[in-house]
């Protein structure tokens, strides 16, 4: 019985670490939106939590599984069912967005899953280091 319940225990535990790490870790890196392409490849495929901060181009909800933010310079940030969250995002805006990054092309930058940063958390973005 003690054995089963280490395994189940283990399971969620990695099975909700993604979310975990979103909703409670610091970022390992912080970019402007127009630095990230060139900066922020590094974290591709990581599992390490980086914000980017740019500035609302459109937003997509029509997908309810898949709710999307994008940011000039190419930025596609995927909120999944958070389509709440989406919706408060209007173009024009300066949004902070927390991610993993999943793609990182020169024309191209997909964070998924990711969620919306409290403005009033602390933004420094440097260059990215090496990982």
């Amino acid at each position: 019985m003690k054995h089963l319940l280490i395994t189940i225990a283990a399971l969620v535990l990695l099975g909700c670490s993604k979310g975990w790490i979103l909703d409670y870790h610091e970022p390992a890196e912080q970019f402007l939106a127009k630095d990230a392409a060139t900066q922020a490849k590094p974290y591709v495929g990581r599992h390490l939590k980086i914000t980017i901060k740019g500035i609302v181009s459109k937003v997509d909800v029509s997908n309810p599984d898949s709710s999307m933010v994008y940011l000039k310079n190419g930025i596609e940030c995927n909120l999944g069912k958070w389509s709440r969250m989406a919706s408060r995002c209007k173009v024009g805006e300066v949004v902070y967005i927390d991610g993993f990054l999943k793609r990182c092309d020169d024309d191209e930058v997909l964070l998924e899953p990711a969620i919306l940063r409290d403005p009033d958390a602390k933004f420094s973005p440097i260059k990215a280091k090496k990982i």
